[in-house]
């Protein structure tokens, strides 16, 4: 089983703005809800923890674990958040477009440099491949972004038939387990 986490709330979340992978911290309410995450994930036994390196997930990661004093989180890129390139820091009215639908503007996603969610796919599901494979019926801990998390859903439920992730969404330090 998977438990995927997504990080805790941050500023460029709450004020609408692109994060992508910069580095930003969680907030005053994000650290609140990585401790509530924590609390509630503090009986689960796992047998792993892949965490991205950005600042908000590893924040999110120290407060999970404080109950798994025994794992040692594998920091790996391909859970960094999706690259948005010209458009991080922006506002997320920026992005003109579906950035959430297969094949969307790839006109649009060249110029502004964003990777594009098929590329995400692959990266994300390259790393699950690979836990699934080497912790098969175990309980993995894997913290990431709302991107990462959009993506999981479609690599363990299928792609949407209209390949739009965009009702996947993830919300702000929310547990969802997935299985295969």
């Amino acid at each position: 089983m998977i438990y995927f986490v997504r990080h805790g709330r941050t500023d460029d979340n709450e004020n609408k703005i692109v994060s992508g992978q910069k580095n930003v911290p969680l907030n005053e309410h994000g650290l609140a809800q990585a401790l509530e995450t924590a609390e509630y994930l503090k009986d689960i036994k796992f047998a792993a923890c892949y965490c991205s390196p950005l600042m908000r997930a590893r924040q999110t990661c120290a407060a999970v674990m404080q109950y798994h004093k025994h794992l040692k989180p594998i920091y790996d890129d391909r859970l960094k958040a999706r690259y948005y390139g010209k458009v991080e820091g922006q506002p997320e009215t920026a992005i003109t477009f579906n950035r959430w639908q297969v094949g969307a503007f790839d006109r649009e996603t060249a110029e502004l440099e964003l990777e594009t969610i098929e590329d995400l796919y692959n990266r994300v599901a390259d790393l699950l491949d690979e836990i699934l494979k080497k912790y098969p019926k175990k309980n993995v801990l894997v913290i990431g972004h709302s991107c990462i998390g959009r993506v999981a859903a479609g690599y363990f439920n299928g792609i949407p038939e209209n390949q739009d992730f965009s009702a996947l969404k993830v919300s702000n330090a929310k547990v969802v387990m997935f299985d295969k």
